[in-house]
């Protein structure tokens, strides 16, 4: 069969002589396509052996990626209950200080439902319904305590402008309702009641308010009105002096006047009144301490 060759020329130095080989075409063929395939092979496990190396490091990494994200999932779990328990307490609470200020209006049977399917584009979250439900019992709690509030501060106002307690110590002489007049003997009715004590003695007012009158008026003498808001005013009457002045604002036990025996008075006393939509009360029903 013939065969083709190639010569190969060897030269070593400048001086030496020249080395032929003789090579067939086909053994040289043979030998490129070794060399060639090797190169490949090893070009392709090289590539294939850095894959495997990068694979590896990325499991690796998405293994404590996935550690991490089920550590971060259950310290999120007990956050969510530890929410929902606080959330309770809240609730728990609020009721009771809404009970105490009078409101029934809390109860959650006493509000509407309503509910619906989450959006398909907010994902599926296992946590979401709970994060939702939480978020709308906390704005609940946020409007309930809005709506307390409001109660607690009117009731505070409320008890400001109550006259609850004595103007003056002293000896209660003449009580409120039916009496004799003290100068005549005949039948009449007493809208206050009368508070002996010392002249100069101090007048305090019972509630805060305003001063409206402080003036000489026929029967009271020197007599000072306040009006406290709610309906509620008072009268101090026989008073030797003033310590107020109409317009000036006072404070439950603020000095208002002094005890006299000004006007139609048979001796040291004041003359205190509680009115009530301007329909006189009596005055001992709304003092808690005593004279």
């Amino acid at each position: 069969m013939d065969q083709r060759y190639s010569t190969i020329i060897f030269v070593p130095h400048a001086r030496a002589k020249f080395r032929k080989l003789k090579v067939s075409h086909r053994l040289l063929f043979s030998v490129v396509s070794i060399v060639t395939s090797s190169l490949c092979l090893s070009t392709f496990f090289s590539v294939q052996y850095f894959t495997s190396l990068s694979q590896t490091h990325e499991l690796s990494k998405l293994r404590h990626e996935n550690k991490e994200l089920q550590t971060a999932n259950e310290q999120f779990s007990k956050s969510v209950e530890a929410l929902r328990g606080q959330l309770h307490t809240v609730e728990d609470r609020t009721r009771k200080l809404a009970i105490y200020a009078g409101i029934s209006s809390l109860d959650d049977s006493a509000q509407g439902g309503a509910g619906g399917l989450r959006p398909q584009d907010l994902g599926n979250n296992p946590y979401r319904d709970d994060v939702d439900k939480m978020a709308f019992r906390s704005h609940r709690i946020e409007s309930d305590l809005s709506v307390l509030e409001q109660k607690l501060v009117a009731q505070s106002q409320l008890l400001a402008s109550t006259p609850s307690i004595a103007p003056v110590r002293g000896i209660l002489t003449d009580g409120f309702g039916g009496r004799s007049d003290p100068f005549t003997g005949e039948p009449g009715t007493h809208n206050a009641v009368d508070i002996s004590s010392a002249v100069g003695q101090a007048v305090r007012a019972p509630a805060d308010g305003i001063v409206v009158k402080a003036e000489w008026a026929n029967g009271y003498g020197n007599v000072i009105y306040l009006s406290h808001g709610y309906g509620f005013s008072t009268r101090y009457g026989h008073l030797s002096a003033y310590a107020a002045k109409p317009g000036q604002h006072v404070k439950r036990g603020d000095v208002i006047a002094y005890v006299g025996s000004t006007g139609r008075s048979t001796g040291p006393h004041l003359h205190y009144e509680v009115r009530l939509n301007n329909v006189p009360v009596n005055p001992l029903a709304y003092i808690l301490n005593a004279f």
